[in-house]
């Protein structure tokens, strides 16, 4: 991962005073020292910082990557400028993109201009509804925020402009064509990168100077890249391709000085930009960790995966299995209810059949209302009914029919051979 901040497009360069004449270095001459030196021997005096100014290389550190701080990269600043920060690491629940970049600032020695260069933001979307549930519950948890792709313009107005420089009117915005077509070929590679995985991969880079202005008078420029990259891939679970997004706005720095400094303040941030120097060692063992940390997490997805699917299968088997109990508990179920009904009707049945002596007294009431005849179905199963017909039948289940026509024969009737002629007792 690269902390090489790009140039702006116009280097300005420092510029001395324009008379030729040395200056002065003899004893008792206070130009080295920044102050103005005494005219001698009709040599001119030059002022620092007026006349000429001194460039340092200021080096920043990495304090937490390594076994010990390393410095990480540097920049030339004005001999007098205060600067503070350098690289930060995040852990590795943060969003990998954000993980290890530099945060730093510079000020002149009055603190009037100051230059504000903050961490890369990264944010990522998904095609697949259960997808982007997951990353915005990874987010919640300190991971990549969740949105979709945008410009270095658009991220400038909507992002970076209410987030980190409030109160400020953006004044104008104009595309940064170098830095786009150094982003373009940086992305060649990471393209093929993208691709060996079977992915297709679709890189679109922007960036942006925007001039801007405060209510206090103060003016500022502001620097603002962001890479989208578009990856198309197949759900290994569902065969369907699903799209992913993630940007990250690598570049946000922000310069801010009274009005009437603006061609210092320019000049300044062209150095400092074109200066800019990473540290190949520390490159290379950053590059390094990263390779190792993208083989462990590969190897630790791939046995979460092969865990995943080994509890997805036992889960689909245990899940067989019940559904499997469920039938044949539902199965014995069913039997033993039929059985059940089954015995409370042959229970009904002989109940009906037999007519037994609790019921009695009830048939003599109605005996008393109106005579019954007394029926047999030919096995013992007797039953009373009502008088006044001279056939009957019963189909064994409780159901009967009586008749006085000597033609009639439910089972010819009713296409049923269920049902049996009954005896009339005497």
């Amino acid at each position: 991962m690269s902390l090489r901040i790009l140039p702006l497009t116009t280097v300005l360069l420092f510029a001395c005073s324009n008379r030729a004449e040395p200056v002065s270095n003899a004893p008792g001459d206070q130009a080295a020292d920044g102050m103005e030196a005494a005219p001698q021997d009709g040599q001119p005096q030059f002022t620092e910082g007026k006349d000429y100014m001194v460039l340092e290389r200021v080096r920043f550190m990495d304090p937490t990557g390594f076994e010990r701080p390393a410095e990480a990269f540097s920049v030339l600043l004005p001999k007098g400028w205060k600067h503070d920060g350098g690289v930060v690491w995040k852990d590795l629940n943060a969003c990998r993109a954000e993980m290890i970049s530099a945060k730093w600032t510079a000020s002149s020695p009055d603190g009037a201009i100051t230059l504000n260069v903050l961490p890369s933001h990264a944010w990522a979307a998904a095609s697949d509804p259960m997808m982007m549930q997951s990353m915005q519950m990874q987010a919640q948890q300190g991971g990549c925020e969740v949105g979709g792709p945008m410009d270095a313009a658009n991220y400038l107005r909507q992002v970076l402009a209410p987030r980190e420089l409030q109160g400020v009117t953006i004044t104008e915005v104009k595309e940064n064509a170098d830095v786009v077509r150094e982003m373009e070929q940086s992305s060649a590679k990471m393209k093929a990168a993208f691709e060996q995985y079977g992915g297709q991969a679709q890189f679109n880079p922007s960036a942006v100077v925007a001039r801007l202005k405060w209510s206090d008078g103060s003016e500022g420029i502001a620097l603002c890249s962001v890479l989208n990259v578009e990856t198309v891939m197949q759900n290994a679970y569902t065969g369907e391709m699903q799209q992913f997004n993630n940007s990250n706005a690598s570049e946000r720095s922000i310069m801010r000085f009274p009005a009437e400094r603006k061609e210092e303040a320019e000049q300044v941030l062209a150095t400092i930009k074109s200066s800019f120097r990473t540290n190949p060692q520390w490159q290379e063992a950053v590059n390094g960790y990263f390779e190792q940390l993208r083989q462990n997490q590969d190897r630790m997805h791939h046995q979460r995966m092969q865990a995943i699917d080994q509890q997805t299968a036992a889960m689909t088997q245990a899940h067989n299995q019940r559904m499997n109990d469920i039938q044949a508990q539902g199965a014995a179920n069913t039997a033993r209810y039929n059985e059940r009904m089954g015995a409370m009707d042959q229970q009904m049945r002989s109940w009906e059949q037999q007519q037994s002596s609790q019921d009695r007294q009830h048939t003599q009431f109605v005996k008393t209302i109106r005579e019954v005849e007394t029926w047999n179905d030919g096995s013992n199963g007797r039953v009373e009914l009502t008088s006044g017909y001279n056939h009957a039948w019963s189909r064994g289940d409780g159901t009967y029919v009586l008749s006085n026509s000597p033609n009639f024969d439910p089972s010819s009737v009713f296409q049923d051979q269920a049902w049996k002629p009954m005896q009339m007792e005497k």
